[in-house]
């Protein structure tokens, strides 16, 4: 063993160092070493152009769905035809129309109701007014319902039956409602080759 020691007074065995071990390791601590990019490949900026479109595998059908066809107008064939239209005028659903079916249409806010006007406050919740098709004669009536306020039809009140006819505007609160007949003395689903259903009284 030959020990030595360095100028910064270190002991070292110079048999296996040529240097002072503990000075070398300081010099190296405080060295700057350059990060070299191994692949320069991964700093090259790739369009998203260029990559391709992974394809998504097709949703398979929950087993409930195999096998089996859904009549997609099933719904639709059932419901009895339309007989007329309101056309909204005048409110917050202006524009919007209500299908009228044979028998009695019920109009207020309610969910409940066949014309329903929901967002209209100054419309009564449950029968404000009643608007009827009447098969057998093809015409359509309007009166009253169930609630205390007013309604008119061309301005005149309602207090009975009264009939009216295409586009005749009933007056149900802030809402005006304009009547677009399907079904009249030219056109009725019974001579058409196919009933229609009347509705039976509640």
């Amino acid at each position: 063993m030959d020990l030595k020691r360095c100028a910064n007074g270190h002991y070292y065995d110079a048999d296996k160092y040529k240097q002072c071990p503990h000075c070398g390791s300081a010099s190296q601590v405080n060295e700057t070493v350059a990060f070299v990019q191994s692949d320069s490949q991964d700093q090259v900026t790739v369009s998203l152009d260029q990559v391709p479109d992974v394809p998504k595998p097709a949703p398979r059908p929950t087993p409930r769905d195999e096998g089996k066809t859904v009549g997609f107008f099933a719904d639709q064939m059932e419901r009895e035809p339309v007989v007329g239209w309101l056309v909204c005028t005048q409110g917050k659903q202006r524009g919007q129309d209500f299908r009228l079916k044979t028998g009695r249409n019920f109009i207020g806010r309610s969910q409940a109701m066949d014309i329903r006007l929901a967002d209209e406050p100054s419309v009564s919740r449950d029968k404000h007014a009643i608007v009827i098709f009447e098969p057998k004669a093809n015409i359509f009536l309007a009166q009253p319902g169930e609630s205390s306020a007013l309604f008119y039809c061309n301005d005149k009140v309602i207090l009975n039956v009264v009939e009216i006819g295409k586009n005749d505007r009933l007056q149900i609160g802030d809402v005006e409602l304009m009547l677009i007949p399907c079904c009249d003395q030219q056109f009725n689903w019974r001579t058409d080759g196919s009933q229609a259903k009347e509705v039976p009284e509640k």
